[in-house]
């Protein structure tokens, strides 16, 4: 799994868990800023939000074995919105089995 990916699947998650969520406006800037798929090219629709994920990885080995745990951590690093709650009862094996799934199929961010 590449960081991207690992972004991507953070997005996806943030994105089921808050889906519609119109009461907390500031949930909902953080995925717009957040989206991967704004773009043809590997970021977010706000570059400096995948910039400082980027510089949060800080060059860490991501494995499916720790990549929940990094998730984990990443999003208690977004200050513009408490998203801690989408990752709370996340269950390890869920979480490898829906990146399990989505790195089977073709996606963006495969080939880097």
């Amino acid at each position: 799994m590449n960081a991207f990916e690992l972004f991507t699947m953070i997005y996806f998650v943030l994105d089921a868990y808050y889906e519609n969520d119109i009461e907390d406006p500031f949930i909902n800037t953080v995925l717009s800023d957040m989206n991967p798929f704004m773009w043809a090219d590997i970021g977010s629709a706000d570059p400096a939000m995948y910039s400082e994920y980027l510089d949060f990885l800080n060059g860490r080995a991501i494995t499916l074995e720790n990549s929940l745990d990094i998730a984990k951590d990443y999003v208690k690093t977004i200050d513009f919105a408490d998203v801690t709650a989408a990752f709370d009862e996340m269950l390890e094996n869920d979480w490898i089995d829906y990146c399990k799934k989505y790195l089977s199929e073709p996606h963006k961010g495969e080939d880097i």
